[in-house]
């Protein structure tokens, strides 16, 4: 069988879900990533193209402002209100770093029959010259360390392909935070956490077919 291939972020976003809502989950991402309307795979893509944008920019606000509007001038269902949440919680993030963006590059990572595309959403270079792989968390549930992990550790993982000597983090942008690995987290017991939700996942995948 082909590998299921989605994205880091939608992996850890199954990994955050308690146990009755992983079907549910993968069912919907299943029929995002399955679509044949784009948009329904993109509701958050202009967002996060704008933060990219807004890591650039002199004037970072500005870019993020155009994002809402844009969603205002042609509303989705739920969009413009998302759209604001994310500009509230990200600008003051981006600010408070004062970092400016840097290429990523993008990996693979593989578990079994599960595939993760890995591409950071945003790369970033602090003040003090160290760099910053960021996955950018958009949903409207707080995102929790023990979720977090599993995505920082992927990003741990593939970091000599997308933004090497960088330190990884996942930001839930709707609130401002960012989440780092903690020194005292226990990696073998992360990775096995991370295969059985791997193996998890596609089992889930199969049975919402």
């Amino acid at each position: 069988m082909e590998p299921i291939s989605v994205t880091a972020l939608s992996f850890t976003e199954y990994a955050m879900s308690g146990q009755r809502g992983r079907i549910s989950i993968v069912s919907e991402q299943r029929r995002v990533y399955l679509a044949p309307e784009q948009w329904v795979a993109g509701f958050y893509n202009p967002m996060r193209d704008a933060m990219r944008r807004a890591a650039n920019s002199p004037d970072p606000a500005a870019e993020l402002d155009k994002a809402v509007e844009e969603a205002h001038r042609h509303p989705r269902a739920g969009q413009p209100r998302a759209f604001e949440e994310l500009r509230e919680g990200f600008l003051p993030w981006l600010l408070a770093t004062r970092a400016t963006g840097v290429p990523t590059g993008a990996a693979r990572w593989q578990a079994g029959e599960l595939a993760l595309r890995v591409r950071p959403h945003l790369g970033l270079r602090l003040p003090d010259g160290s760099r910053a792989a960021v996955l950018v968390y958009v949903k409207e549930a707080p995102l929790t360390q023990e979720a977090a992990n599993v995505g920082l550790r992927i990003l741990q993982q593939t970091m000599a392909d997308t933004l090497p000597g960088a330190v990884p983090l996942v930001l839930d942008a709707r609130r401002g935070r960012a989440f780092r690995m903690s020194r005292r987290t226990n990696l073998a017991k992360l990775d096995a956490l991370i295969a059985a939700e791997a193996a998890g996942y596609v089992v889930h995948w199969r049975m919402s077919a």
